[in-house]
């Protein structure tokens, strides 16, 4: 599951998910600095960062689910499942890496959207290592926004990456970005005409999701400063959020739900998030790291936070 859309302002652009999940997962967030060793390549060489960056992570661990770097490039992951996504031989003239890692690559190494296009044709993502092991390989797709805000979906098919730099605005889940374009097309062939309060998606699944947050992005009131623009991502991807309870998961004897919001910004560099247990939402800055030589790693509250109105 998951929503990710974007959202303009005057300065830049905002990009804002759900991180929608199966079961809960404990989440933290987690800034990196210069130099860091963030992961290992397909031939078991370290990848180290080359610009400072921060996001979400999982357990505690690498690798980040969302995050921004120091120049403004924000970047996501969402589920895309889809059969032959990935090759298992590597090939000698590309670098070569997991699908988990491929989000902290370009924000560890590009500053935009067109520097790392340049290097598409050189970087591939295998589901085995060069010693023919098995590697984890999630079914992921990305969105990208830079400072400048140029966008691109990034999507395998038939074991060969794909890039739609088309300025893509909103991003969900399987089927490929090519079919979400079709079938907003086919929901909404003319804007101007259409009856949103009838006609406008209610469900859940991905295809519902799309259109339901590609038109309320073109619905909002447009978005002037960074914060109305923060405003404006909260305030759809509230729209598209899955309540706790609503879809019962068998696999995990547990639920579907939204677990967090994340919303970034390429003009400030900033991460913001709230938690569906606790509407408060929390800021962190590159700016705000006190030592940016280390590693550092933060937790927010899920409790509900009451400010008192008499104070």
């Amino acid at each position: 599951m998951c929503t990710t859309i974007l959202i303009e302002h005057e300065n830049g652009t905002v990009l804002g998910r759900n991180m929608d999940l199966e079961y809960f997962v404990d989440y933290q967030i987690q800034y990196l600095p210069k130099g860091y060793e963030y992961a290992f390549d397909l031939r078991h060489n370290p990848m180290k960062s080359k610009y400072k960056m921060m996001g979400t992570i999982f357990r505690d661990m690498l690798p980040l689910k969302d995050g921004v770097n120091e120049h403004g490039l924000i970047g996501c992951t969402n589920i895309y499942h889809m059969p032959k996504l990935f090759p298992s031989e590597l090939d000698p003239n590309k670098k070569s890496i997991s699908s988990l890692d491929f989000l902290s690559f370009v924000l560890a190494n590009y500053k935009s959207v067109p520097e790392f296009l340049e290097d598409l044709d050189e970087i591939e993502m295998c589901c085995r290592d060069i010693d023919g092991n098995k590697v984890i390989a999630p079914h992921f797709h990305h969105i990208f926004v830079d400072a400048e805000g140029r966008s691109v979906i990034i999507e395998n098919q038939n074991k060969k990456i794909v890039a739609y730099s088309d300025n893509p605005k909103v991003m969900t889940n399987s089927p490929g970005y090519p079919k979400h374009r079709e079938r907003l097309k086919k929901a909404i062939p003319d804007v101007n005409k259409f009856v949103q309060a009838k006609k406008l998606p209610g469900g859940y699944d991905p295809i519902s999701r799309f259109i339901k947050a590609s038109y309320m992005r073109y619905s909002h009131f447009p978005a002037e400063t960074y914060t109305e623009a923060l405003e404006n991502s909260y305030s759809i991807l509230e729209t598209v959020s899955i309540p706790m309870g609503f879809i019962p998961n068998e696999n995990y004897d547990y639920y579907t739900h939204t677990v967090y919001t994340t919303g970034y910004d390429t003009y400030t560099k900033s991460l913001t998030i709230r938690s569906t247990h606790n509407p408060t939402i929390y800021r962190l800055n590159f700016d705000d790291i006190k030592d940016q030589s280390q590693m550092v790693r933060f937790r927010i509250g899920d409790d509900i936070e009451f400010k008192s109105l008499a104070n």
